[in-house]
């Protein structure tokens, strides 16, 4: 079975600085045996928290850039007290469970998601 990860921009910016435990999740998505998803406003979000941060997450070859959609925003909307940067992969997850599609929002700080209803998991 595949995992499918959701990194938000704490876990960009841990990526970006080389964390053995996201780098090793980047390799396992490049040998094809897992897969990373990047929430387009996770790649601002890591960008405005660590230059360069934003940029890398882009680049990623083996990774998959998931765009901020009105659906994304519908559900965004309902969250009025949570942050901007974790409103897109807490809707992207929220998507995966309406689909039945299993996925885990991996973040340095799980709790900017209260409100959302989604837990994500802190790897360290």
């Amino acid at each position: 079975m595949n995992l499918t990860a959701v990194l938000d921009h704490t876990a960009l910016v841990a990526l970006y600085r080389t964390d053995p435990f996201f780098t090793g999740l980047y390799i396992e998505a490049s040998r094809g045996t897992g897969r990373v998803i990047i929430p387009s406003l996770s790649i601002l979000a890591a960008e405005r928290q660590v230059a360069g941060a934003g940029k890398h997450a882009a680049s990623l070859r083996f990774a998959e850039s998931i765009p901020f959609t009105a659906a994304h925003s519908v559900d965004a909307m309902d969250w009025k007290n949570v942050d901007w940067p974790v409103t897109h992969a807490a809707a992207i997850a929220w998507h995966a469970i309406k689909a039945g599609e299993p996925l885990t929002v991996l973040s340095l700080e799980p709790e900017l998601y209260t409100g959302t209803g989604i837990t994500p998991l802190n790897p360290t």
